[in-house]
């Protein structure tokens, strides 16, 4: 199966169903102005095992499936293209490049293909709301699997996200894995003019000092700070579960940011009220390029 109808770097939305998509269509399309990038709205759909007619390929989708798609696909680019619009006259995104928004139907499972994708993409946008608690079990499942192997940044619009939240929370382990995530959070922070706090947590009993955790922590962020001049990061060290405390402290932010898949990671997505990003361990923000024509 090919993939060129999307445009590398782009900022990919997984699109089920429509109107339950317009969240993360809107915050994919605001994050694609922000970065100069072009947005791809995917849709899956099943292939048929079921008897073709004749002049219907088989394998490939069924007509109902394929006009509900078609329906799906046009309503989330018209919205799409509504929202550039009024983002245009934004004086915050005066001078951007306006991002050219395409869609594509792609036949397949729904995970395999996400995560397929996401080898060209910048970002890919997920909601976790579907219709009624069997919906939202489904999109919840096929976010935690998508997250355990996508190759760009995977962000998931949990149920309360984008409330009241002021900030910018990222998880770290202390080690090189979370510096991706970093990245990610600094530069989300920088450009959205919001504080940014790291978290670490130790096991409860551990022997470490505390002033070892602390220096552990300003040797991670040193250079983003650097980096960053402007942002004046709060460093947070406690004793717990990395998650628990993620998902408890995201109450208030409107974004909270860890490392890769893990058990981390599917806490937020089970418990988290905000923006959740999941950072895979080989990101990295300088590797991924605008398009030529970004300004």
């Amino acid at each position: 199966m090919t993939y060129a109808a999307i445009p590398e770097g782009a900022v990919l939305v997984g699109v089920e169903n429509w109107p339950a998509a317009a969240e993360s269509v809107s915050w994919a399309v605001e994050q694609a102005y922000r970065d100069g990038r072009d947005v791809a709205l995917v849709h899956v759909v099943s292939a048929t095992t079921l008897d073709t007619p004749p002049g219907f390929r088989a394998g490939a989708p069924s007509e109902p499936e394929q006009a509900h798609g078609s329906v799906v696909q046009a309503s989330a680019e018209r919205f799409a293209e509504r929202r550039l619009d009024a983002l245009s006259g934004v004086s915050g995104f005066a001078g951007h490049r306006r991002p050219e928004v395409t869609t594509t139907q792609q036949v397949g499972s729904v995970i395999p293909v996400l995560v397929a994708v996401s080898g060209r993409a910048s970002l890919l946008v997920l909601g976790s709301r579907g219709k009624g608690p069997i919906g939202s079990w489904i999109l919840g499942s096929v976010s935690r699997s998508v997250v355990e192997d996508a190759r760009c940044p995977v962000v998931v619009l949990c149920p309360g996200a984008g409330g009241v939240g002021r900030g910018v929370l990222v998880g770290i382990d202390g080690t090189s894995d979370s510096i991706p995530a970093l990245e990610f959070a600094f530069d989300q922070a920088d450009q959205r003019n919001l504080p940014v706090t790291v978290l670490y947590c130790y096991r409860a009993g551990s022997t470490e000092r505390p002033d070892d955790d602390r220096v552990l922590v300003a040797e991670c962020v040193a250079g983003l700070r650097e980096r960053y001049p402007d942002l004046h990061p709060h460093l947070r060290i406690q004793a717990g579960s990395l998650g628990h405390a993620l998902a408890e402290q995201a109450q208030t932010m409107h974004m909270v940011v860890v490392g890769g898949g893990g058990a981390v990671a599917h806490h937020l997505l089970d418990h988290a009220h905000s923006v959740v990003v999941t950072v895979p361990t080989s990101y990295s923000r300088a590797g991924t390029t605008p398009p030529a024509n970004a300004v």
